[in-house]
């Protein structure tokens, strides 16, 4: 009934009429193991060491960053629209003009997970998630941190003896030298990674369609088997910080 509701995202009248039992049940079976999956699978996500990164090195990183140690980016699922204001502005996304949630996740040069926040509220920046999920506290000197131009955490990067590596930035109206388009034409190419990993966790229509309201409480539960079962390798538990902005 769980991996239906992962895998589907059907309904919990749906799965009701299908198992021929209440909804209630249905709703305190899913709530249940999805906490039983995410504190039981939590083990199975784990940051590599340095050495284990280089080993696992693809070619096209070896050449061109062969120091990187990740691969990060913020991803967000819809929720649908609470009745409370306060709730509601905190969900919302300019990005996406919606209500949301987020979560940062980290992916090694060779597509493996490394790494998944906790889950915020729309409006927090990806320079916010970065700082308070404790990602930082993994990175080591001389790594370097691939992103998009999204995170500026170049100085908080700069404070642990590391490098962050971003497609360059021009101002209004002006036009990227050649090297600049190279350079961001690279990143684009093996940043390929993290959006192909991202895009395994759509698949599974409980991230895909709108989350209800309800489900807020059991977000990062959800994401940690949604990513057990995408990658064969789950996340960090739930941490009730879903309004922290």
């Amino acid at each position: 009934m769980t991996l239906m509701k992962l895998r589907l995202g059907l309904l919990e009248d749906d799965l009701a009429f299908r198992f021929k039992v209440s909804q209630s049940l249905v709703s305190e079976t899913v709530s249940t193991w999805l906490r039983f999956f995410a504190k039981e699978l939590d083990w199975l996500i784990m940051w590599p060491s340095k050495g284990q990164v280089m080993l696992e090195l693809p070619d096209s990183f070896r050449r061109l960053y062969p120091k990187v140690r990740c691969v990060i980016d913020c991803s967000e699922v819809f929720t649908e629209t609470p009745s409370a204001l306060d709730i509601q502005a905190a969900l919302w996304s300019e990005y996406k003009h919606h209500c949301t949630i987020k979560f940062l996740v980290a992916i090694t040069a060779n597509g493996a997970p490394s790494y998944v926040s906790p889950c915020y509220v729309g409006r927090a920046t990806d320079k916010f998630i970065v700082r308070d999920c404790g990602f930082l506290n993994f990175v080591e000197p001389y790594d370097q941190i691939m992103a998009d131009r999204g995170f500026k955490i170049r100085e908080e990067l700069l404070l642990r003896h590391s490098a962050l590596c971003i497609p360059p930035s021009t101002s209004a109206g002006m036009q990227m030298a050649a090297a600049e388009v190279k350079e961001t034409s690279r990143i684009a190419n093996v940043r390929i990674y993290v959006e192909q990993a991202i895009g395994r966790l759509k698949q599974f229509r409980i991230l895909k369609n709108i989350l209800p309201v309800s489900y807020l409480t059991l977000c990062d539960d959800s994401q940690s088997c949604v990513f057990t079962y995408s990658f064969k390798r789950p996340t960090v538990s739930m941490k009730d910080n879903w309004l922290a902005s």
